[in-house]
Formats: C-alpha cells, sequence, structure tokens
C-alpha cells in the first residue's frame, strides 16, 4: 500500500484519524443512556439532556420547525463537542508521529503539547486562533515563559492551525499587552506550523487533500455504523413523547421533584 503522505507512516495517520473519529462514538452512548433512562422511566436521565435544555428556547424552535429536528440538533451539537476537542488533538497527536518530533500528550502535568528531541522548540497546539479563552491564553503565556527561561536556546511558540479571516499563514513575536517582548515566544499559524514541524508548509494541504481515503479506511476497519442511523433510532425511540416533552421539559427544568 502506498503512503498517504511522505512525513508520517500510515499506521500513525489512521491513528489520529481513529482519535477523532472515535469521539462520535457518543452518539451510540446517547442512545445506550436513553435505552436506559426510559426503561426507569424518565427520558430526561439520559445523557441527551444532561445539560438543561432550554423549553423557552425548544418553544420558539418547534414554530419553525419540529420535535424530532430539535432532538436531532441536539444530538449533533453534542457530537460537535466532542468531534471538536478531538480535533484540537489531531495535529498535535499527527505532529508528534513526525520523525524528530516528540508529542507530549494530553493532561494538566506538561506545559506545552509538542518538542523536537533537541529541546531547542516548543509548541503549544490549538485548533482555531480563538480556542483559548483569556484566562486560558494568559497561562499558555506563562507556561511559554517558564520554558524559554529553563531552556535558554529554546524557541516556544503558541500555534494554531485554523487562522484569522485575514491572515492565513505566519510566523512572529507573541506581543502580548501587559507582557515583555520575548523574542523566543511566537506565534505560528496555518501552513507556517507545518513548515516549521515538517520543513514544508504545503504539508497541511497534502493532509487535508488526503483525509477522506484515510476516514474511509479506518471506517472500513472498525466497522463503524453510521451516525444518521443511530440518530433515527434515538428519534424513533423518543417519538412516543413527542405530544408531552415540550410541557414536561418545563417541568423538569423549573419544578421542583420530591
Amino acid at each position: 500500500m502506498s503512503k498517504y503522505v511522505d512525513f508520517i507512516s500510515n499506521n500513525h495517520f489512521e491513528d489520529c484519524v481513529r482519535h477523532v473519529l472515535s469521539a462520535y462514538g457518543k452518539a451510540k452512548e446517547l442512545e445506550t443512556s436513553l435505552d436506559d433512562a426510559i426503561k426507569e422511566g424518565n427520558i430526561f436521565k439520559s445523557d441527551l439532556f444532561s445539560n438543561v435544555v432550554d423549553p423557552f428556547k425548544m418553544r420558539f424552535d418547534t414554530i419553525r420547525t419540529s420535535i424530532k429536528d430539535c432532538i436531532e440538533g441536539e444530538i449533533l451539537r453534542q457530537l460537535n463537542k466532542s468531534v471538536e476537542q478531538r480535533l484540537g488533538e489531531f495535529h498535535q497527536k499527527l505532529l508528534g508521529g513526525v520523525k524528530g518530533w516528540v508529542d507530549l500528550g494530553i493532561g494538566d502535568s506538561k506545559k506545552v503539547d509538542l518538542k523536537n528531541e533537541e529541546e531547542t522548540i516548543f509548541i503549544e497546539m490549538k485548533n482555531k486562533h480563538n480556542t483559548c479563552n483569556s484566562s486560558s491564553l494568559e497561562q499558555v503565556r506563562d507556561n511559554l515563559e517558564a520554558i524559554t527561561g529553563d531552556y535558554h536556546n529554546a524557541v516556544a511558540y503558541w500555534a494554531y492551525i485554523i487562522p484569522t479571516k485575514s491572515n492565513k499563514s505566519g510566523n512572529d513575536v507573541w506581543v502580548k499587552k501587559k507582557r515583555n517582548k520575548i523574542p523566543a515566544i511566537r506565534r505560528i499559524w496555518g501552513e507556517n506550523v507545518y513548515e516549521l514541524v515538517t520543513g514544508d508548509g504545503s504539508n497541511l494541504k497534502r493532509i487535508h487533500s488526503a483525509l477522506p481515503k484515510v476516514i474511509n479506511t479506518v471506517l472500513a476497519k472498525n466497522n463503524t455504523e453510521a451516525i444518521p442511523d443511530i440518530i433515527e433510532r434515538i428519534n424513533k425511540k423518543l417519538k412516543p413523547y413527542y405530544e408531552t416533552i415540550e410541557s414536561a421539559l418545563y417541568k423538569e427544568v423549573f419544578v421542583d421533584h420530591d
């Protein structure tokens, strides 16, 4: 079998894709949770309603659409949240498989996500430029400053793949308000991230182009059930509750239960 791309192994690429696709397993978890809740006689105990659903928004939504569509929208919202989290880890894991680089893993104990083996380049990786809120971005800055303090010859990067609309790619000193300007602390985004790690910014496009083939291969190997089929089953199981679900939802949110 030919290689998907020439800078990482096929197995590693498939593992990174599998990591993202596993988030779609949330749909099956929602179905199982709903089955348990129906047996208990209260559908609102299911994970589908784990976050408080706004009964007023549902009332407005059902003027324009249907309960079925509202339920499908909530399922997709929860799936998207899980997938977006995994996408934030996808590029970290993938670039960690490039020769000469180390993926430092996921967890509170690590300061950043990637480093080269010579410990001269450290990267905190985000998927989008606006992933971090202000407090999280302050923590990223603290971590990068700590690293450049510990490794005096190192350059530390805040990296993100999806840029702003106006700046597609870039690499510059990270100037942050109320912080000292430190040349060794930089921000890098878009194709420049892949240029830094792989030596060729075009590899970002190559990953994107190869994804359909890799995704289909992983799905075939795992015999993964189609998400629309699971969503359709969930809606069928909820159909007997459609007529009363809006009023029952109001009681669930606002009325105390003994």
